[in-house]
């Protein structure tokens, strides 16, 4: 009986890499699946529809996925997608709430979340740069 809970809980270790892995090129495909050009761009003189909420919400739910992914096992390429939805929701959304999203992987690795925002334009690092940091001035300090 130890013998065969041995042997499961080597297995599980063994199984546990090829599982992530797995998850983050999920996500990665998530991502890339996303139809940003069909979620409308708000501001104050736009009334989204419950179509275009949803839109939104599945973005950012896809986005928060992956995110939670990239804390636990990062890769270049899942990074790199975040940072791509990033942006694009950055650009949409007046809330800046895709800032608020991401800062779990900001507060994980500064420094190399800092180095991945210069294989953008300046213009879309400083957008996500400035959303991230404003994030955790909020959380930090609180919204006021």
């Amino acid at each position: 009986m130890r013998k065969l809970a041995l042997i499961a809980i080597v297995c599980s270790f063994c199984a546990a890499p090829a599982l992530a892995a797995d998850a983050v090129s999920a996500d990665v495909s998530k991502l890339q699946a996303l139809k940003l050009e069909t979620v409308k761009t708000a501001d104050e003189d736009t009334k989204l529809t419950e179509a275009d909420m949803k839109a939104q919400d599945e973005v950012f739910e896809a986005l928060e996925g992956a995110v939670q992914s990239a804390v636990k096992k990062s890769t270049p390429e899942l990074d790199a997608e975040i940072l791509r939805v990033t942006v694009e929701m950055l650009k949409k959304d007046p809330t800046q709430f895709a800032g608020e999203i991401v800062l779990p992987l900001y507060e994980k690795n500064k420094k190399s979340f800092l180095e991945s925002l210069k294989k953008l334009s300046p213009s879309d690092a400083k957008l996500v740069e400035d959303a991230v940091k404003a994030a955790a001035r909020q959380k930090r300090y609180g919204n006021g």
